[in-house]
């Protein structure tokens, strides 16, 4: 933000995920806003996947088809991070990965995915406005959640700011409600 109080629409965050049509997490129709995220790691955790602010790739053995019909993944790592194990199947060394989403852009069965990616305020309200005609009936809007969303707290501020120019209801869920210790 600017000192004259402008709104930086191309600020960017990190993004764990948009879940559409919730009736959950505030009043009427609503689309959260999962950032990425905590620094307290409670064992409890909803969405363990959204405690590291940056993105980070994910690995599910049981949806890879294995190094006998696909190797794509260990191709396409230019730091040799994943490799074959005895099973045939992938293994990821985590000291040599950077998190780059080659692996999991071209892995044909998803077993590799990355959780969180940058978006901009701009990039976040297009998907949000597409069910705008919802809010103005339900009273909804937009939900930021997480993570904690205030682990990044000037690009929250600058959603929310964004979303009121709109005329986007919008609120936001910190641990404490999303976990029940408040």
């Amino acid at each position: 933000m600017s000192a004259a109080g402008n709104i930086d629409r191309n600020k960017s965050g990190y993004i764990f995920n948009i879940q559409r049509y919730s009736v959950h997490d505030g009043p009427g129709i609503r689309t959260i806003v999962f950032l990425k995220g905590c620094p307290l790691k409670c064992r409890w955790c909803a969405n363990p996947e959204s405690q590291h602010l940056l993105p980070e790739l994910a690995f599910n053995n049981n949806k890879c088809i294995g190094t006998k019909e696909c190797k794509m993944c260990i191709e396409a790592c230019e730091l040799g991070a994943i490799r074959e194990n005895t099973s045939e199947k992938v293994e990821i060394d985590r000291a040599i990965c950077n998190n780059c989403a080659r692996c999991a852009d071209i892995c044909p069965s998803r077993a590799l995915n990355m959780y969180g990616k940058p978006m901009t305020v701009e990039e976040v309200l297009k998907v949000v406005e597409e069910d705008s005609m919802f809010y103005t009936r339900s009273g909804g809007g937009i939900t930021l959640s997480g993570g904690e969303p205030l682990s990044q707290a000037d690009y929250a501020w600058e959603l929310l700011k964004e979303a009121k120019r709109r005329r986007i209801n919008s609120t936001w869920r910190p641990v404490a409600m999303q976990t029940g210790i408040a």
